[in-house]
């Protein structure tokens, strides 16, 4: 199994700092509104680390946003904004949040640790969705020029109940070094961290987690950035994955630009075999897609003037991640009908978005087809990453994601 080992952890100093003020979401859902949102927020905030901004005399390699995060780094440490701690620990992370349609708030609990990368071949840390070069090369770009690891993965474990009964006893027990409160995608979220330095404790932890089977929800990109940098480590935060509290949105398509017009895809639907309707309202048409879930696979087709839904019953041949609806949108509407393959998405071909408002302006906007999906459910992506089965990319959306500046990683 992979090695997972504690670390000494890069952090801001919260006697110095407000930490709401400068945590960040992970580079992917940051879009141009939020950075600079993210930059007035404060001078030290991590997104000019995670995802800062392009200006026009950007020398690329030389004066360009890797090395300027690079510099933040080195800045900040001599300020004293950031801090390295003086021994390896574990980091636990309590994160309470609002979750869409959740009658009450929710709470994920965690632990920051260092783990092994190893290759998929190993089966050990497993995987669920392709991914794409772009972003993979940004990441590798970033870690190349800082050295420091700044945004998480999102591990879920099967370990026994040992590890969680001892992270609870943790909470009452270590030090907490940071604790902050910051606005959502669904309403106010909290964060609280505590450093684990006790040798007894820092054990338990790590060998039940590096006995556990490990699945990647969220950083697959991350991932095989640290397997191509060959690293040592990368940095995780690691939950467990029957504890109830993990949420899984739907992450909607648009197609750019479309070979068909959104009634003319509704029209050739029909005449292989869907059941297609159009709709006054989007609302509707999503509330008839989840009604739909159980038994059928049902998508949500948008265009300039089109709304429209298109299902048809599951089918028992259909097992595995072949049967999900991600899957059978790929296979049967986007290649089959579009004749957008694989490399029309690497090409960015399609772009992705967890609003359905989003991706129904985009469709308007543009003049194309949007796609909005239903979830796809938690055990299913487990099911498929333990038999092996890769689901096309951005076919999850685990929320919540794992804020960027609670605890960082330097790679040697």
């Amino acid at each position: 199994m992979p090695r997972v080992q504690p670390f000494a952890g890069l952090r801001y100093d919260s006697q110095r700092i407000d930490l709401a003020a400068v945590l960040a979401p992970p580079y992917d859902v940051i879009g141009p509104e939020l950075q600079e949102s993210l930059y007035s927020r404060a001078l030290q905030n991590v997104v000019r680390v995670e995802l800062g901004k392009d200006f026009p005399n950007d020398v690329p390699g030389k004066v360009d946003r890797y090395t300027r995060a690079r510099d933040h780094l080195s800045a900040w440490l001599e300020q004293g904004f950031l801090v390295r701690d003086d021994r390896p620990g574990v980091y636990i992370h309590e994160h309470t949040f609002e979750a869409p349609g959740a009658a009450r708030p929710r709470r994920r609990l965690g632990a920051f640790v260092g783990v092994e990368p190893v290759p998929h071949s190993r089966r050990q840390v497993l995987r669920h969705e392709l991914t794409l070069d772009r972003p993979k090369e940004d990441r590798i770009k970033l870690l190349q020029a800082t050295g420091v690891q700044t945004s998480p993965l999102l591990l879920l474990h099967d370990a026994g109940p040992e590890v969680d009964a001892e992270l609870d006893r943790q909470v009452e027990v270590a030090p907490l070094c940071g604790e902050a409160e910051v606005p959502g995608e669904y309403g106010r979220e909290r964060h609280r961290l505590w450093r684990v330095t006790d040798e007894a404790a820092v054990a338990l932890i790590c060998g039940g987690l590096g006995a556990a089977q490990l699945f990647i929800a969220d950083g697959h990109h991350r991932y095989e950035t640290a397997l191509a940098l060959r690293l040592p480590l990368v940095l995780a935060l690691v939950a467990p994955l029957r504890r109830g509290d993990h949420v899984i949105l739907a992450t909607h398509r648009i197609v750019e630009p479309s070979p068909m017009a959104a009634d003319e895809l509704l029209t050739a639907l029909s005449g292989a075999g869907w059941d297609v309707t159009t709709w006054p309202e989007r609302d509707l048409a999503q509330l008839k897609v989840r009604e739909l879930a159980a038994d059928h696979h049902a998508f949500v087709i948008l265009g300039a003037d089109t709304i429209g839904t298109a299902s048809r019953r599951r089918q028992e041949s259909q097992k595995g991640a072949a049967g999900l609806d991600v899957a059978v949108l790929n296979r049967e509407i986007l290649e089959a009908v579009l004749r957008i393959g694989p490399r029309d998405a690497a090409a960015g071909r399609i772009t992705y978005s967890r609003d359905p408002a989003e991706a129904a302006q985009a469709a308007v906007r543009r003049g194309t087809v949007a796609f909005l999906l239903n979830p796809t459910p938690l055990d299913a992506v487990t099911e498929a990453a333990r038999s092996g089965e890769v689901l096309p990319q951005k076919s999850t959306y685990f929320f919540p994601k794992v804020p960027t500046g609670l605890v960082m990683m330097e790679t040697p």
